[in-house]
């Protein structure tokens, strides 16, 4: 008698605890199915494929269309792999496995029902999460066609926003275009989201293939990809990106300076949640709405939107941790700002839905919202257009706006910063993504959808949804009525990095420089330029400097709620500032200057020191007197 199987095909729900898929399939009250297949394939569309030998790609390679980058860069390749690699060891462990696969996705689930058709099996169904976006649900509907055509039904499941979308207070269509009336009608819901489904126990076995003869259809199969392991799988997949700087600092292994040195896999982000909501008296979420605006350390914020966006962690156990913490300490000054920022995440997932491709067009939502505010911002000379004869891939001209800023070149510290970091270790803060999102399309006024690309590229935790929902809000054409905001990055230096230690971190040529000029060195005389600063490691100007920086050059201290206090900063920091002329002789081994050089009229490193140690005195005292307001938070960190 043949198998009665299901298939569970995984996209962004790499997990076994709240995955309705698993659950579903498992239930021990389907008596008409007795095996479970779950099936994860790479899909070519998403990342690059042509590393793998012999591979023969169906459609061009996985780039954004704007600009070319590759769309799964080294460090979520990475991420990805780890997590495929964590599910299918919690799947061995219960007697399941997962089977991988390369290809298009519609094609290789098709294949591989029809060799279980072909082996005497009967599939029942093919179990799959529902997505919000374009693409993703033009190959459900091509999978959906497929499988009806062999006579298999695809049955899809709501399980990726915090709400499900019957438990909406309104239909999804008419949902409310601005954030702050959608949340306060979901705050007024009896329960911010449904309990988690518990991880099925026991397992239905995994149907093995007919013989070893004829193991499953699919690329794969001929090089015995199910035994090469994690390392192989993601050597294939790194190895188209040999030409990317990212590519040469993943290569390198966790960066010590990240705020995000995590593996990815359910199993990470199960224990990172057991850590920051329940380890330590208190646990590190007590000072949540004190540290959220940090940029340094593992501590600062939950970390957890990375884990989120591959769904090896689902938004259901975090709110279920936020209640047992609720429960315990009898507070939620902390804990509501962590719900506040699931809600903008649900948000952006409905309003992707309402709104389709406009999510990805350059007038954004604003096209259906207020079509003649759309119309002006997308006429001819509004953004300032790039080189199209110079490729943004390879990053030739380091002379354009754009590319200075995508190489953390533009002279503002504070902005090259944070890009320093995104290419480093794949992660930026909230307070670092506003700040360069808005230096790209109102200083620099650039089509924001480059920026958008290239943070899809290069951001472990990339969600579609998050990342050009939030580059629209920032750029002026999302659903924000306040869509005129632009950032000051001295001052948000200032205010968020009041010390300099962030700056000195991720640039480390300016480790000399004086705290009341990290963030604006190009005030400097040239005499003190080039005392501060090797030669050549640091633009002497900035790509534009606005006539409202300038009441900033002389600080006022940090905002009241933009860093920790002193003990915090000294736990976040940890061994990860280093001493000025320790970081100075760092970035000239990384470009290749003898170590005992010294730029002409230097400062010793022991009056450097001193100057230093004084400096800071100053912003200490001034700090203690100063502050500033914080901007809103947009997304879960």
């Amino acid at each position: 008698m043949g198998r009665k199987v299901v298939l569970t095909l995984h996209r962004n729900d790499l997990r076994l605890h709240d995955n309705e898929l698993i659950h579903a399939a498992h239930d021990s009250s389907h008596k008409d199915v007795t095996h479970v297949l779950p099936l994860y394939v790479f899909d070519e569309r998403f990342v690059e494929l042509s590393g793998f030998p012999g591979y023969d790609r169906e459609g061009p390679e996985a780039r954004t269309r704007l600009c070319g980058f590759w769309r799964t860069g080294a460090f979520r390749a990475r991420f990805l792999v780890d997590g495929v690699y964590d599910m299918r060891s919690s799947l061995r462990q219960r007697g399941s496995d997962l089977l991988l696969r390369f290809g298009k996705m519609e094609t290789v689930t098709t294949d591989v029902v029809k060799a279980l058709i072909e082996n005497g099996d009967d599939v029942r169904e093919v179990f799959l999460q529902k997505e919000f976006y374009t693409e993703e649900l033009a190959i459900e509907r091509k999978l959906r066609k497929a499988l009806r055509e062999i006579g298999v039904e695809l049955r899809t499941f709501d399980q990726v926003p915090l709400i499900h979308v019957d438990d909406l207070p309104f239909a999804p269509e008419a949902m409310p275009d601005v954030f702050t009336p959608f949340r306060k009608r979901i705050e007024n819901l009896h329960r911010l989201g449904r309990p988690p489904f518990p991880i099925p126990s026991p397992f239905k076995p995994y149907p093995q293939p007919p013989s070893n003869s004829q193991p499953w259809p699919g690329y794969g199969t001929h090089i015995e990809l199910e035994h090469r392991g994690l390392e192989y799988v993601l050597h294939c997949l790194l190895r188209p990106l040999q030409d990317t700087f990212q590519l040469r600092a993943a290569s390198e292994g966790k960066n010590q300076k990240s705020a995000f040195p995590y593996a990815g896999g359910e199993t990470p982000a199960l224990e990172r949640l057991e850590w920051y909501f329940k380890e330590g008296d208190p646990p590190p979420v007590a000072r949540y709405k004190e540290t959220r605006n940090g940029l340094l350390g593992h501590s600062y914020s939950t970390k957890l939107s990375p884990f989120l966006a591959f769904g090896f962690i689902s938004p259901r156990m975090i709110v279920k941790a936020l209640d047992e913490y609720d429960e315990r300490w009898r507070s939620t000054q902390n804990t509501y700002w962590i719900r506040f920022e699931l809600l903008w995440r649900d948000y952006f997932l409905y309003a992707a839905r309402k709104f389709g491709s406009k999510l990805f067009t350059l007038g954004g939502f604003e096209e259906r919202t207020d079509p003649k505010q759309a119309a002006i911002k997308t006429q001819p000379g509004w953004w300032k257009q790039w080189d199209q004869d110079q490729p943004l891939v390879g990053e030739t001209d380091k002379e354009q706006p754009a590319v200075r800023w995508m190489q953390g070149k533009t002279g503002v510290p504070f902005v090259d910063a944070n890009m320093a970091e995104l290419r480093e270790s794949g992660f930026m803060s909230n307070r670092g993504r506003q700040n360069v999102a808005s230096f790209l399309t109102k200083d620099l006024q650039i089509d924001w959808r480059l920026g958008a690309e290239f943070f899809e590229s290069h951001l472990i935790d990339y969600e579609p949804s998050n990342n050009w929902g939030n580059w629209a809000y920032i750029a002026g054409v999302g659903n924000d009525p306040r869509a005129s905001r632009q950032f000051n990055p001295v001052k948000q230096g200032n205010d968020y990095d009041p010390y300099g230690d962030y700056v000195r971190t991720w640039l480390p040529q300016l480790s000399a420089v004086p705290t009341n000029r990290i963030q604006c060195p190009w005030i400097l005389s040239d005499v003190d330029f080039n005392n501060y600063i090797p030669k050549d490691s640091y633009p002497r100007k900035p790509v534009i400097e606005q006539p409202g920086w300038k009441a900033h050059y002389t600080r006022r201290g940090p905002s009241k709620q933009g860093v920790p206090n002193r003990n915090e900063r000294a736990k976040n920091l940890g061994p990860v500032i280093m001493g000025a002329a320790a970081a100075r002789e760092q970035w000239k081994k990384l470009n290749g200057v003898s170590a005992g050089t010294q730029t002409a009229g230097a400062e010793t490193d022991g009056s450097s020191r001193r100057r230093e140690t004084k400096l800071n005195g100053l912003v200490r005292a001034e700090a203690k007197q100063n502050g500033g307001g914080a901007t809103r938070e947009r997304c879960l960190e």
